[in-house]
């Protein structure tokens, strides 16, 4: 045409950008791969991770770092291009790793956003932990004391110390900071789901690491400022006290004998009705005196405020002899009717 004449010499000048094979597979190149590595990412995991993406002539085209927080996803399912689907199978928490994708595994010939159509890209990947939603609460026992007989269950009082942390190591919370213990009454939905797993059958001196799963820690949102959404939890723990509590369904019982006048003694000033206050002062006589034992980390006044509302079936304000019925007798009756 008019550009090139007839005959001439032509000079190219040509950086070269990139090349591929359309047969190309994916490079993974290792660069840190933690020595402790119990379990690697497989289908259907979900992972948290960081990343820069660069085009092979070192162009930044994406970064989570610049945004502050990870990228989170399923891998081998689907939710991310093929190449980074495959490449981030069989990594270990803590892995750094290079995923290098041809683009018939990434975007292909047109491209996305500052990606340029047919371009290689280059993902340098730090993965911060994973987990599958098939997971539960994961624990090893660290120390447990030789006379280890009464174990912790559901309704008992303990206190305890933790380091909270992520997988990764971060710090997240520690009561050693704070110089107190963290009480809670187990199985009350006190603490995470997980927390309740994880504290079962324990004895006061044992030590144990828990690792919790996102869906029974703070799942997907997490806390903001404090934790972040799906993060895996791991939890360090000493029980230092425990408490008994009370048969499931409880929140008062005797120890002894239960006197065949139990209304009448309630009942002060023996006018056949007994009131909140009169109740509470029993409950509160019986419990000094050790006759009686309330479900332990709860608050007193709760506690019998509820006793008395569950007595006080036509709910004015009163319980008489007839709506009067201790625990079993209430049993007892629901078994008969059945």
């Amino acid at each position: 045409g008019k550009e090139i004449p007839g005959q001439a010499s032509l000079v190219f000048d040509v950086v070269l950008l990139d090349l591929h094979n359309p047969k190309d597979g994916i490079v993974i190149e290792n660069q840190v791969v933690p020595e402790s590595c119990e379990r690697r990412s497989q289908a259907g995991d979900f992972l948290r991770y960081h990343y820069n993406g660069t085009l092979l002539d070192g162009t930044l085209f994406d970064s989570s770092y610049s945004r502050n927080h990870t990228y989170d996803t399923y891998v081998g399912k689907g939710y991310v291009i093929a190449g980074m689907d495959e490449g981030l199978l069989g990594v270990c928490t803590g892995e750094r790793r290079r995923i290098i994708i041809p683009p018939h595994l990434g975007y292909g010939e047109e491209g996305r956003g500052k990606i340029p159509g047919s371009a290689v890209l280059i993902f340098d990947i730090h993965v911060v932990d994973f987990h599958n939603p098939s997971d539960s609460v994961g624990i090893t026992v660290n120390y447990r004391p030789s006379n280890c007989t009464v174990l912790s269950k559901k309704g008992d009082y303990l206190k305890y110390h933790y380091n909270a942390s992520l997988l990764d190591g971060t710090l997240l919370d520690s009561t050693h900071s704070l110089g107190k213990t963290y009480n809670i009454v187990l199985g009350s939905g006190q603490v995470v789901v997980g927390m309740d797993m994880g504290l079962q059958d324990m004895c006061v001196g044992e030590r144990r690491t828990v690792v919790i799963p996102p869906h029974l820690g703070y799942g997907e949102d997490g806390v903001e400022g404090e934790v972040p959404g799906s993060a895996v939890l791991v939890f360090d723990i000493e029980l230092l006290e425990l408490v008994s509590g009370l048969p499931e369904g409880y929140m008062f019982v005797w120890n002894g004998e239960v006197s065949p006048n139990l209304f009448e003694e309630i009942d002060q000033n023996h006018d056949g009705e007994v009131l909140l206050e009169e109740f509470s002062e029993y409950i509160q006589a019986q419990v000094d005196s050790g006759k009686g034992k309330l479900a332990p980390g709860f608050d007193f006044e709760k506690i019998v405020k509820n006793m008395f509302t569950n007595q006080d079936r036509d709910g004015n304000g009163k319980v008489t002899a007839e709506e009067f019925k201790l625990k079993d007798q209430e049993a007892k009756e629901e078994h008969d009717e059945l």
